[in-house]
């Protein structure tokens, strides 16, 4: 029967400790990688009365915790051996010394020089590394920071998303959470959802919105994820934001614009004298005349002029926000603004951002745009015994709800049941006219309205006598 031994074979109070395999005609001794002391297995005693060394099995090894250690370790060491042998002896592969010398690599736990030691060490430190950096690739946090790349050349969008990060990340410091790629589901939505509404009451809109971008993070990491190591959960393409109570409270909005009257009452300010004020001014009406982001009023450019096969003049260019073609006819009405004040300014800062807004309020106001008006004005209120700003509803000064949204929102306003609705649409990038109306907040009792208008003074226009043709 095949057995395996240990022996102390060196004269040094530390060394590396043999093993040997015995088995019918094979013998073999090798030195192991375990190193052991000789006072573990040498002890004294006498025979015929004279003092000679005996050793020790394995199995007498005794002694404090380092000792029942080390006869742990050689016991298992030991018997992944004998399980090898009895495997190998079985399907008939041959017992060699070469075999017993791999047999040990095999199943010690021991590095043997500083070279294996050093690449050892560095091997597990590149796993560490890797453990880590498959973690922050599954963090919710570092996917809605991964996707700003994507919004780099767009200011709007990336302003949006860091504050979707700031967000989150003020709901994992008051939850004292780490939240993964797989926690994003519809729990966590609902959870999150009552936190920003409830606890910090934000507008309802304003957390879907947020909630909605934090879901293309997620997704955009997830589609981009090379190692395929990103987690995301079953849910994700089936999660809901909004229930049916919800999205009427959504749809309970206010679109603030300015009418072609109140065009022309800020068209007759005069500013010769103040160049912040006019080009404030020059945004206004043209911004609410071709429903231009004022992103993109520098492509207003003879470059981008191109005429149709009826000789009309227009613009074409695709936007710098959702880089999709449009097509801006040169009217005479925008061919007159030109003519008076040139083409605006296309770029501010954060911070200019702020003043442009301010302005806006400024000219409405020197306009006399005063009519008392329902809408959302930021103001501060206290919540959780903090000071801080939350839009509110209420009746105001028409000229405080004024900012740069109104501008698309006044071209699709006013010129909705003038032009063709599809015009329109391709300036707002509204795929239906659904979407459209709800966007002007264009519903079926006004569209009566309209409807009324439109064909009472098509009555009128017909009953006008005609001009009789001088011969």
């Amino acid at each position: 029967m095949a057995s395996f031994s240990f022996y102390y074979r060196s004269k040094k109070d530390s060394s590396k400790i043999s093993i040997r395999l015995i088995h019918k005609n094979i013998d073999y001794t090798l030195r192991s990688p375990y190193v052991s002391n000789r006072e573990y297995w040498i002890y004294k005693t006498t025979k015929n009365g004279k003092p000679v060394n005996k050793h020790k099995k394995v199995e007498d090894l005794k002694g404090f915790s380092n000792i029942k250690e080390h006869k742990a370790i050689l016991l298992s060491f030991k018997d992944k051996l004998e399980r090898q042998l009895i495997q190998d002896l079985n399907s008939g592969t041959a017992i060699t010394k070469d075999w017993f010398k791999q047999a040990i690599i095999k199943y010690s736990n021991v590095i043997e020089d500083k070279g294996a030691i050093l690449n050892e060490e560095i091997k597990n430190n590149k796993k560490r590394e890797l453990e880590l950096e498959i973690k922050r690739k599954n963090l919710l946090l570092n996917a809605v920071k991964e996707i700003q790349v994507k919004y780099k050349s767009n200011k709007d969008e990336l302003k949006k998303f860091v504050t979707t990060f700031n967000w989150l990340s003020d709901f994992q410091n008051e939850k004292s959470i780490i939240i993964k790629t797989k926690d994003f589901n519809q729990k966590f939505v609902d959870i999150f959802k009552n936190w920003a509404t409830i606890d910090k009451q934000y507008k309802l809109s304003t957390v879907v919105g947020h909630l909605k971008r934090i879901k293309r993070a997620v997704e955009y990491s997830y589609s981009n994820d090379a190692d395929d190591v990103i987690i995301v959960h079953k849910q994700l393409p089936y999660i809901k934001f909004t229930n049916a109570k919800e999205r009427e409270l959504i749809k309970d909005k206010i679109v603030v614009t300015l009418d072609f009257d109140e065009l022309d009452l800020i068209d007759n300010l005069d500013f010769k004298n103040n160049e912040e004020l006019r080009e404030v001014q020059k945004s206004i009406l043209i911004g609410c005349e071709t429903g231009l982001r004022f992103s993109d009023f520098n492509q207003l450019i003879d470059k981008n002029l191109k005429k149709s096969i009826d000789n009309i003049e227009y613009w074409e260019f695709k936007t710098s926000k959702t880089n999709k073609w449009v097509q801006i006819t040169k009217t005479e009405r925008l061919q007159y603004f030109f003519d008076k004040y040139g083409l605006p300014k296309n770029s501010y800062t954060e911070n200019e951002d702020v003043v442009l807004n301010r302005n806006l309020k400024k000219v409405c106001r020197l306009a006399k745009i005063e009519k008392m008006t329902e809408g959302d004005l930021s103001k501060s209120i206290i919540i959780n015994d903090e000071e801080q700003r939350r839009d509110v509803r209420g009746f105001y000064s028409k000229y405080k709800l004024i900012t740069t949204r109104t501008f698309r929102r006044s071209f699709a306003t006013n010129y909705y049941g003038k032009i063709d609705k599809e015009l329109i649409m391709q300036v707002t990038g509204h795929t239906t006219e659904k979407m459209l109306k709800e966007y002007i907040d264009v519903h079926d009792d006004k569209n009566i309205g309209r409807g009324f208008k439109s064909m009472a003074e098509f009555h009128r226009n017909r009953k006008q006598p005609k001009l009789r043709k001088v011969e």
